[in-house]
């Protein structure tokens, strides 16, 4: 009878853990899903979210979401939600230093490099697609903007530009050139950091 109950116990605990690493499994970013989510979004809102006037994180962490089923982390502040008639979320969501924060200091993301001016061509081996990039537009070590890389070939907006492309939210881009210095004023003084979320 005592076997039976021990060989019981074991194998309730067996099942458990497999539950568990089951489960741990199934949040795992997905990267080609948060950059199909980043493509039809690009340069629309999605009705499901709030829109800011500076948008881009928040855009950056709905492709993490929805695409990349990367659960809500409410304790570590990344998180949106519509309670009632208005929505909550936390700064982890829609501000990019504390997105940098959130993915670069927990197990949640990777560091895969950080670029000066003079260190960013338009071809990045370092990145791939679903990777977030992060934008210091002054070099004072806060994060101020956030896009996706979504891909690799011709910036659509100057198609003599071929390298990895990014999609922004804010000032709307699909498919540009990842370190922005086209369109950036700020180009000479942007140091760019990349994390691969997982």
């Amino acid at each position: 009878m005592k076997k039976n109950i021990i060989l019981s116990l074991l194998l309730i605990g067996v099942f458990i853990v497999n539950c568990f690493y089951s489960i741990k499994a199934e949040a795992a970013y997905n990267s080609e899903g948060a950059v199909s989510y980043a493509n039809a979004w690009a340069l629309d809102r999605n009705p499901n979210y709030p829109s800011f006037s500076a948008d881009c994180t928040n855009f950056v962490s709905q492709a993490m979401h929805e695409g990349g089923t990367l659960p809500f982390d409410k304790q570590n502040g990344w998180y949106c939600e519509k309670v009632l008639w208005w929505w909550n979320w936390g700064t982890a969501w829609s501000v990019a230093n504390d997105l940098y924060k959130y993915l670069s200091n927990s197990q949640r993301g990777t560091i895969l490099g950080k670029w000066s001016p003079n260190q960013q061509n338009d071809v990045n081996y370092n990145i791939t697609r679903g990777d977030i990039l992060f934008y210091d537009w002054n070099m004072d070590g806060i994060y101020d903007h956030a896009a996706i890389v979504v891909d690799y070939g011709r910036d659509a907006y100057r198609p003599d530009i071929i390298g990895d492309l990014q999609n922004q939210h804010t000032s709307d881009y699909y498919h540009a050139i990842w370190h922005l210095k086209p369109y950036n004023t700020r180009a000479s003084s942007t140091v760019i950091t990349a994390i691969r979320p997982k």
